[in-house]
């Protein structure tokens, strides 16, 4: 074989080298970024009543849907912040209770955005957070509204008094509601004993004296402009600067945002996808 011959040889095997090199790395790069796990962001939809029954519907939030979408959040590595996007009147105050501790036992940081409306106990869980955002045009408050017009212990309407003594002195027996007029005044007790109670909590979670709080209850409607000059939110923004707080908050870097619950997608949406995750998603469907 000539020493020409043997060149070119050569040649054309360090040529093949080079190209299946470049191959190879044009192939493995793409899944070497797949396989970094970046941080994320969890998003929890709280609307509506919120309900201390098991199940959600297009109508309330349960208890039981939050707590769970909570803790998959708090034991997800990868999630490192975690946002509430609340649009909701209220509802169950044992139920706000409960999401409200489980909240103050997070390991990771919580922001609350307080969207088109956050009131009484809808509130209380944003009081629980860590920060709260509202629009300027948001409504939040409304503390101690279900007081107000309360029908729980009386068949007549009582509406909550701030006294801490209630706390003190009086302790509710039952739930029942009275019957007689003779009644209304232990009714009433209760009443107040709930109320000071509610507002004694989301002046604690607020940093807040609880005679403050009572001032600015009885059912009181804020926007958020007023809301921030009270010190009831923390600062006006949108829900992406949410986001971006509770990913400084958490020192996430390159995150994504994961939303609960998750959105349901439509079979014309999943049939036109071209990759291999296909058959596994009409089998969830």
């Amino acid at each position: 074989m000539s020493e020409n011959n043997r060149t070119l040889i050569t040649i054309g095997i360090g040529a093949f080298i080079i190209i299946a090199i470049l191959l190879l790395i044009a192939l493995v790069l793409p899944f070497s970024n797949l396989a970094v796990d970046n941080d994320e962001i969890a998003v929890i939809t709280i609307s509506d009543t919120i309900t201390y029954g098991d199940n959600s519907t297009s109508a309330h939030t349960s208890k039981k849907e939050i707590e769970s979408e909570l803790n998959d959040a708090y034991s997800n590595p990868k999630i490192k912040g975690i946002v509430l996007d609340i649009d909701s009147g209220g509802g169950s105050l044992v139920a706000s209770d409960e999401i409200s501790d489980l909240i103050k036992k997070s390991p990771k940081p919580i922001v609350s955005y307080i969207g088109d409306k956050g009131f009484d106990e809808a509130y209380q869980i944003a009081s629980a957070t860590d920060y709260i955002f509202a629009s300027s045009s948001s409504s939040l408050g409304g503390i101690g509204l279900s007081y107000i017009n309360t029908d729980r212990y009386s068949d007549e309407k009582v509406t909550g008094v701030f006294n801490e003594k209630y706390l003190k002195n009086n302790k509710t027996k039952s739930n029942s509601k009275v019957k007689s007029a003779n009644d209304l005044a232990n009714a009433q007790k209760m009443v107040d004993q709930d109320y000071t109670l509610f507002i004694k909590k989301i002046a604690e979670n607020r940093n807040l004296t609880a005679d403050y709080v009572a001032e600015l209850a009885h059912g009181k409607k804020y926007n958020g402009n007023e809301a921030k000059k009270l010190g009831l939110i923390d600062e006006i923004g949108s829900k992406s600067q949410s986001i971006e707080k509770a990913a400084k908050l958490s020192n996430a870097t390159n995150y994504t945002v994961i939303t609960y619950p998750e959105p349901q997608k439509k079979l014309t949406e999943i049939l036109g996808e071209n990759d291999i995750f296909n058959l596994k998603e009409l089998i969830k469907i």
